[in-house]
């Protein structure tokens, strides 16, 4: 079966048409292009075989329509998201490495902040962690003035 360009809407509406008149092949859809060619077929049927009228028919159709874009519009963001934590994923093993790999202690935490940030998939939990860790090295005395911490804090950042 060759693969459906959902998003052009000549193809679309044609599609709608098809499901209407009830000669429309729609196993092999999506799930929410199932579903929803699935309704519009019921919705022919009921205009053919139980009397429904256009008027009512067209004002379902509708509805079924903006029913569709809300689940196709979620639908889309859980991808986005569900691929967003599998590169997540994928980047922490390679920090998780990192950190076995890693020289110096200091090495090693910057690699389980970074790790942290992407298994949480919070953007910003590094920068925020080198600040507290910078904080921590001055009060420790580690360092002696602002200029030293942040040369130090880069020097933990690009190992």
């Amino acid at each position: 079966m060759k693969k459906i360009d959902f998003t052009d809407k000549d193809v679309f509406e044609k599609l709608e048409d098809e499901a209407i008149d009830g000669v429309l092949d729609y196993d092999n859809f999506p799930p929410e292009e199932y579903k929803y060619f699935s309704r519009l077929s019921k919705l022919g049927y009921m205009n053919r075989h139980k009397g429904w009228s256009v008027g009512i028919c067209q004002a379902k159709q509708e509805e079924l329509r903006t029913q569709y874009s809300k689940e196709k519009s979620t639908a889309n963001q859980a991808y986005a998201w569900y691929g967003e934590l599998h590169d997540n994923r994928i980047r922490g093993q390679e920090l998780e490495t990192a950190m076995y790999k890693a020289q110096s202690e200091a090495d090693m935490l910057m690699y389980a902040v970074k790790l942290i940030e992407k298994l949480l998939g919070e953007g910003g939990f590094e920068e925020r962690m080198t600040k507290k860790i910078k904080f921590f090295r001055q009060a420790k005395g580690d360092v002696k003035n602002e200029e030293e911490a942040e040369k130090a804090l880069e020097n933990l950042k690009n190992g």
